[in-house]
């Protein structure tokens, strides 16, 4: 089975954009969309464990769908361990609208999370996002989205699970602003941060101090990293490891200990 989720919700566009694509590529028999029932973006790899969680299946626009009432993480753990026990190939994650570049970012994506999860289960994993303007209205987004399908597509049929080398557990992918059927695809490394990071005190009506958190992208991107393959024009495709690190590390680590 795959398992399709993300962070924005079963009502986005960019989820259905993947699903199409899943279901002409694997067969409409093995996949299946297990997806929050609202926003989650920016989750990261937080579990609902102090209250219930609801499970609805529905069918939204031609898209049979589980939804579920808590965070991308959660539906990779229900579809893990309750609705396909034992029986997941492989989840995809996205299409969100929104880069998710760098480990600064990569590590607080809901979208991302999904794929950590699985790739915690042993599961292949790949996260999917594309570069769209915060200017753009609703609909110009997912007209925008609409323009990554053939690259999608052409990505799927090349990246099913078995095709993952042993030491890699899931692949961050991301589409750029301009994406067409002949855009090329470039293996980068995660640039560490991506962001300078600002927070902003202002104060409310009552005198009282509150705080925004936000930042701008940094102008030095790291040569090979997914920051400068986007920008430079390339879909990026990341391979991030969630295990330990290496025998090498192990070793310095008891040099200082013991």
């Amino acid at each position: 089975m795959i398992v399709i989720t993300n962070d924005d919700g079963y009502r986005s566009h960019g989820i259905r954009i993947l699903y199409r694509a899943a279901v002409e590529v694997f067969g409409p028999d093995k996949v299946a969309v297990v997806a929050p029932d609202k926003m989650q973006s920016l989750s990261g790899m937080g579990f609902t464990v102090h209250k219930p969680l609801r499970l609805f299946n529905i069918v939204y626009e031609d898209m049979p769908c589980t939804t579920v009432s808590g965070t991308p993480a959660d539906c990779i753990f229900v579809s893990e361990s309750y609705l396909f026990k034992n029986k997941i190939e492989m989840v995809l994650s996205g299409v969100n609208a929104g880069t998710n570049l760098s480990a600064e970012s990569v590590y607080g994506s809901g979208t991302v999370s999904a794929a950590v999860c699985a790739a915690l289960y042993g599961i292949k994993a790949i996260a999917f996002s594309k570069n769209v303007s915060i200017d753009m209205d609703p609909d110009s987004i997912d007209k925008d989205l609409d323009t990554v399908s053939a690259r999608l597509k052409y990505l799927l049929k090349k990246l099913d699970g078995k095709r993952f080398p042993n030491d890699v557990d899931l692949l961050n992918i991301n589409f750029p602003a301009k994406t067409a059927n002949d855009t090329p695809i470039k293996v980068t490394t995660l640039q560490r941060r991506i962001f300078e990071n600002k927070v902003t005190k202002r104060k409310d009506p009552r005198g009282k101090d509150y705080f925004w958190l936000n930042g701008k992208l940094k102008k030095n991107l790291q040569k090979g990293s997914d920051a400068e393959g986007l920008y430079g024009g390339n879909i990026t495709v990341s391979p991030i490891r969630v295990y330990p690190v290496p025998e090498k590390g192990l070793g310095e680590i008891k040099k200082i200990l013991e």
